[in-house]
């Protein structure tokens, strides 16, 4: 088979998987949901009884509060980076402060000589 027919034939099995699925009953059995009854289960109409209109006003909502997240999300990145960066020196310069200093540091200071105890 070849790549493309191998591939149409996958999309047309998936794009049937949810027409398989919508016509199975569910029953709800106590506190859980099965596709298979139970003694005493109660079916479960589970279709969507919204309109085309109604639908379409939902996905409008949810593409609206993706775009609001993102950017929500865009702009609490940009003030984290701005409160790291405002913060990064104090830690470098308290850092360096507090840092053992190197032999030849402490050598770099010592440049007076050390006066003899005269006996």
């Amino acid at each position: 088979m070849s790549g493309l027919s191998l591939k149409a034939l996958l999309l047309l099995g998936a794009s049937a998987l949810p027409l398989a699925a919508s016509g199975q009953p569910t029953y709800k059995c106590g506190n859980s949901y099965s596709q298979t009854p139970c003694p005493g289960a109660v079916t479960i109409d589970t279709k969507d009884s919204r309109s085309s209109a109604q639908k379409a006003q939902t996905d409008m909502a949810t593409q609206r509060d993706a775009r609001v997240a993102g950017a929500m999300e865009k702009a609490r990145l940009q003030q984290e980076a701005k409160d790291l960066a405002a913060n990064t020196p104090a830690r470098k310069a308290s850092a360096a402060a507090s840092a053992p200093r190197s032999k030849a540091d402490r050598l770099k200071r010592k440049k007076t000589p050390k006066k003899e105890n005269p006996d």
